[in-house]
């Protein structure tokens, strides 16, 4: 599991020496960091070229991280951030890929869920990121996926820059479905396009 700090401009420096050490001495082999927080904070800890791997928001809904934010967007713009992972050489693993829950198309949560959830770097509200997700039902009526849920999932692993990916399940089932998706590999282009539109 990669050594993770917070990347504040004024620990960057006095942290990264200290997780290069533990590297040094064997205790970690990668180092990376969660991003979340502010934009800017994020490039400059991507650019000090001091991590392995990012944590990154990035999904269906709030696909900024991977290309141009959307006009009127409700979410925080991550400013293409995969372009400076991929310069800086470093792993990504995506977080929030089906925000938070969102992308299933219902406010519903199953018993074992966690039964509230904070949008991150998406709309204000749960309830505006279920809003914004049923509106791309029309995809799954048209059998471009078999639910949201392989929407969000497959338009993840489309974009390059994705190492890997992180989904919450309650049941074993829901694992399977995300092992299903997956194998199903990438959405076409023509659906990526329509879904960051």
């Amino acid at each position: 599991m990669p050594a993770t700090i917070s990347p504040s401009t004024s620990r960057l420096n006095e942290v990264a020496p200290a997780l290069e050490k533990l590297r040094k001495a064997g205790k970690t082999r990668f180092i990376g960091f969660s991003g979340v927080g502010e934009t800017a904070a994020l490039h400059r800890a991507i650019d000090s070229k001091l991590f392995d791997t990012i944590q990154v928001v990035y999904n269906a809904l709030n696909p900024s991280a991977g290309g141009a934010a959307a006009q009127g967007a409700p979410g925080q713009d991550y400013g293409r951030l995969f372009e400076q992972v991929k310069a800086a050489d470093m792993g990504t693993i995506i977080i929030r890929a089906l925000a938070g829950g969102a992308l299933s198309g219902t406010a519903e949560r199953h018993p074992l869920a966690m039964q509230a959830v904070d949008p991150i770097g998406s709309a204000p509200d749960f309830a505006g990121d279920v809003a914004r997700a049923k509106a791309l039902e029309p995809l799954v009526r048209e059998g471009v996926a078999g639910s949201l849920t392989e929407l969000a999932e497959r338009f993840v692993i489309a974009h390059p820059a994705v190492s890997t990916m992180l989904i919450g399940y309650s049941t074993l089932g829901h694992l399977d479905s995300a092992i299903a998706a997956v194998n199903k590999g990438p959405l076409p282009e023509a659906a990526l396009k329509r879904v960051t539109a």
